[in-house]
């Protein structure tokens, strides 16, 4: 009986054998994005400087020959002359090339009298001329437009290929040159309003 008791008494104080649990494994998951991650957006471009029109003295009106005659003496002034739309209105009884004379001719005494930066696009022409045309204080630059193209379409891209800082003056009576003139932020007048500054 001793025996039985002390047996029974090691069986009791021996440590029991730990209980099988099975093994925990964890499932296989594709990777998944976290809801909350989200693409980093492409930083905007940023916008380029738009030009401004020259603003005009209170009480001048834009299509007032006083806003042509301010606007050419504006400091850093780009005036882009639209060639025959003005000549043809301004000395139409002249021939091509007489008429090309005349407008560079004023332009050049425009320029000298008010330090404008001044330029005239024609339609294309197999005519020489010179591209530069020296005066006693700048030159008046003259170009054609190439073949196939109308001078309209060179005036409106040259607009928009000039420093944004830069003020720009347009003289054309063509709506299309107008049109796209505004657009880029140019300032823009009559023919008959350059032709009486060029009178002036």
């Amino acid at each position: 009986r001793l025996a039985e008791t002390l047996h029974a008494a090691v069986a009791a104080l021996a440590p029991s054998p730990p209980p099988l649990v099975a093994p925990v494994t964890s499932p296989v998951t594709s990777p998944v994005t976290s809801p909350t991650a989200r693409p980093v957006p492409p930083r905007p471009a940023v916008a380029a400087p738009q030009r401004r029109p020259a603003p005009l003295p209170p009480a001048v009106f834009d299509d007032s020959p006083e806003a042509a005659e301010h606007l050419v003496r504006v400091p850093g002034m780009i005036l882009i002359v639209d060639g025959y739309n003005v000549s043809k209105w301004g000395w139409p009884e002249l021939a091509l090339p007489e008429q090309r004379r005349r407008l560079v001719d004023a332009l050049a005494e425009l320029a000298a009298r008010t330090g404008i930066d001044a330029s005239v696009v024609f339609d294309g022409s197999d005519v020489a001329m010179p591209a530069a045309v020296p005066t006693t204080a700048r030159a008046v630059k003259v170009s054609f437009s190439p073949p196939g193209v109308e001078a309209d379409d060179v005036v409106i891209e040259r607009v928009a290929q000039l420093p944004a800082h830069r003020p720009v003056l347009v003289a054309s009576n063509d709506r299309r040159v107008r049109q796209g003139a505004s657009r880029y932020g140019a300032n823009v007048i009559s023919t008959e309003q350059l032709m009486g500054a060029l009178r002036r």
